[in-house]
């Protein structure tokens, strides 16, 4: 506004320099001439021409500062609201799209952080549930070679029980055969039993 103003008072200023200048023209009596050249140059016609030039540029002065440069302001004006609206929406919309990406990220750290929550958790329950199962197959184990070393134990101590007996009869029937002596069952057992814990 205040540049269409200043463009408003020049072209003011320019008028009255216009008028200022045709006046010593319009008071400057006309060189007579006896030959005629280009109309233009002609100083008879310079007072009227002056004349049009300063109503010529008195009404343009009125359309100018009346007509177009008002309408010419208010284009201006409003280009320029509409702008600073732009940019405010365009600020608004730059905040709230900082605001969503924040949001964003929090939410994004907060999923990370329940994802390692979760993956932590699943790591201790499995870790507990092989410790259970190792514990629950170290006694199985456990049990079931106590068993086998009990029914070991067992079978060992049959197979001497059998040994003895059937090394007794061995004996004394080599013996009999040998020496063609009746040994008692006692006494065979006796000595089976000295031979064997001899070897033991």
């Amino acid at each position: 506004m205040t540049r269409i103003t200043a463009w408003a008072k020049v072209l003011g200023v320019g008028v009255g320099i216009g008028v200022a200048t045709a006046t010593p023209v319009l008071v400057t009596p006309a060189l007579a001439s006896s030959e005629v050249g280009l109309p233009q140059l002609d100083f008879s016609t310079y007072p009227t021409q002056v004349f049009w030039l300063v109503v010529s540029f008195a009404i343009l002065y009125l359309l100018m500062s009346q007509v177009a440069i008002p309408r010419i302001s208010e284009v201006l004006e409003g280009r320029q609201e509409r702008i600073a609206n732009d940019l405010d929406k365009a600020s608004k919309l730059r905040d709230e799209s900082e605001q969503v990406r924040a949001e964003y990220e929090k939410a994004l750290t907060a999923a990370r952080g329940e994802a390692h929550e979760q993956l932590r958790q699943a790591a201790e329950k499995m870790a507990t549930e092989t410790a259970d199962e190792e514990a629950k197959a170290g006694a199985t184990v456990a049990t079931k070679v106590n068993e086998a070393e009990a029914r070991i134990e067992q079978a060992r101590s049959e197979a001497l029980t059998n040994v003895r007996s059937v090394a007794g009869e061995v004996a004394g029937d080599a013996v009999r055969k040998l020496i063609g002596v009746d040994v008692s069952e006692g006494d065979l057992d006796k000595a089976v039993g000295q031979a064997m814990e001899g070897q033991a």
